[in-house]
């Protein structure tokens, strides 16, 4: 048991007051392990006339932090926990659930296993939901299931999220494991782990879950992954192409190759060529569904299209920010190509006779 010494303070992010925000403040209330303060950090006014009922009947301090612009969610994390009052800072969404045990269990972990970070499970809370249950049971999934395992020196390819984490807040005032906005595109949450273990920091894969209310719309899903795909080449380009962005990057261009090669051989009216291209792609996908028929039954033979279409937006969406970046280098060549022009001919002619 953890003693009542421990002081915690949650920051929530929220894009907008709205009721799963509500219920999450309900959860945080219902804690074994009583949260010292809870900082809602939001991008602007919004109508809190909406939490007035929770704030009022919380046990906890609930302090509503309102933003002039939206900083991106990581950057909003960050500014709630340097003004917390805490030295132990825990994250969690605003579309979340917290159990009763989660934030005991992630304080518990921190201290036996001597780590400045926690990062932890994340669950579907809706999955009574078609929607919903894809994004669950995605071979992308945006919601990580960690056993315990010990990330230094480098995360390898386990995916890390803020939406459940817990940190150390001098961890917080080292400005090296800042990273810049991502706006509300993907790969912020990625780029702030690798920024930790690379300066020494070490972060703990947890078990210890929080429940998610996940999309129920699918295009706003397809949207979602579209705008975590714009966050991969600036991911890539801003953690020194880090073994994760390598690995992801390959993938994600090697299904857009494969793709644009299957839908080439099909407008030249090679249907068994397209057929045995695109193979390649649906084949793993196939495969790794038929494997987890235990969890899902004949409903998984649906997610192999499923999680084709959440890949293709991903790739269309990292593509995207890709021939941006481009454009903006050759922008700048061309801006500096113009600017020694100016410069040559203004300079004065320099007569050595």
């Amino acid at each position: 048991m953890i003693g009542t010494s421990v002081k915690v303070s949650v920051v929530v992010p929220a894009s907008r007051v709205h009721e799963s925000l509500r219920q999450l403040l309900l959860s945080l209330n219902e804690q074994k392990l009583k949260p010292s303060e809870i900082i809602v950090v939001l991008p602007g006014p919004a109508r809190l006339d909406q939490l007035g009922e929770t704030i009022f009947e919380s046990e906890t301090e609930i302090r509503i932090i309102e933003l002039s612009k939206d900083p991106g969610p990581i950057r909003a994390r960050v500014f709630g926990g340097l003004v917390a009052s805490s030295p132990l800072i825990a994250f969690v969404d605003s579309d979340c659930i917290a159990p009763p045990e989660w934030l005991e269990k992630m304080v518990t972990e921190l201290i036996q296993w001597g780590v400045e970070v926690v990062a932890g499970s994340v669950e579907g809370a809706n999955t009574d939901n078609f929607v919903a249950r894809i994004q669950e049971r995605s071979v992308i999934t945006p919601n990580p299931k960690h056993k315990h395992k010990l990330l230094e020196g480098d995360i390898g390819l386990n995916l890390v999220v803020t939406a459940n984490m817990l940190v150390k807040r001098e961890v917080l005032l080292d400005c090296k494991v800042i990273p810049p906005s991502y706006e509300r595109y993907g790969f912020e949450d990625l780029d702030f782990a690798v920024r930790l273990v690379k300066n020494g920091y070490k972060i703990l894969c947890s078990p210890t879950k929080v429940l998610h209310y996940n999309r129920t719309s699918l295009p706003a899903v397809i949207r979602r992954y579209y705008q975590y795909g714009r966050g991969l080449p600036l991911f890539r380009k801003r953690t020194g192409n880090c073994a994760y962005s390598k690995v992801v990057s390959a993938l994600v261009y090697s299904f857009l190759a494969i793709l644009g090669l299957t839908l080439a051989l099909l407008a030249c009216g090679l249907a068994l060529h397209a057929t045995a291209t695109f193979t390649l792609i649906i084949a793993p996908l196939s495969t790794y569904h038929l494997s987890k028929l235990g969890d899902g039954g004949w409903e998984r033979l649906m997610y192999p299209l499923t999680d084709l279409v959440l890949a293709t937006a991903s790739a269309i969406g990292a593509l995207h920010t890709e021939l941006e970046l481009l454009l903006n280098m050759r922008r700048l060549c061309l801006l500096f190509i113009a600017g020694s022009a100016v410069v040559n001919h203004i300079s004065p002619r320099v007569n050595l006779h």
